[in-house]
């Protein structure tokens, strides 16, 4: 690695002033700060400070996890290991507990592919019994479930429609002009959006 140069007209720079003159008071100062207590200490946050009560506790942890996990298994039926096998990752089929199933289900989910795995991820748990039972691959998908709401149905305007809404929309703009237009002669406008500019 090629350490950068420093240019000339870096001294140029006042910032480059300032940032030394702050450097050589910190160098200066630091050490008496730090003797009267003024200054906190370097930090050390790569540095944890580890008792052994602390690694006796994480492994303690880790066991009671480890038992939860292995009596929520224990307490799954067979259909349910074999989705809860299908859906996890290669690191979670790995460690899991299989003890429910027979040695000739043990053996048939362990032999299965990743895309037969992932077919009976996406499995019901009725399905995945079937698959146990036969020893194949059986997937049934759930239904979708119907949508809470019926979508609105917005109808097209007919010629008929259009018509009708220009018809208003220009007898209203020509009620409007009307009334400002036709004012009495010595009445001001009070609104003169359609009256000419006089000079006065």
């Amino acid at each position: 690695m090629q350490k950068k140069t420093k240019s000339m007209w870096k001294l140029l720079n006042p910032l480059e002033w300032i940032h030394a003159a702050f450097a050589l008071l910190a160098w200066l100062m630091g050490p008496i700060l730090r003797f009267f207590g003024m200054m906190p200490p370097p930090r050390t946050d790569g540095f944890q400070n580890i008792q052994k009560s602390d690694v006796d506790e994480a492994a303690e942890q880790a066991k009671r996890t480890e038992e939860a996990v292995d009596a929520i298994l224990k307490e799954m039926s067979p259909a349910e290991v074999v989705k809860a096998y299908a859906k996890a990752d290669a690191d979670t089929r790995s460690t899991m507990d299989l003890s429910v199933l027979d040695l000739e289900g043990q053996d048939w989910l362990l032999n299965l592919s990743k895309e037969d795995l992932d077919l009976l991820g996406m499995s019901t748990e009725a399905a995945c019994a079937r698959s146990l039972e036969a020893r194949e691959v059986r997937p049934a998908y759930p239904k979708p479930r119907p949508e809470t709401e019926a979508p609105e149905i917005l109808s097209v305007p007919s010629a008929e429609d259009t018509d009708e809404w220009k018809r208003q929309q220009i007898a209203e703009r020509f009620r409007q002009v009307q009334q400002e237009l036709w004012l009495s002669p010595g009445v001001p406008n009070p609104k003169p959006k359609h009256a000419a500019f006089t000079l006065h």
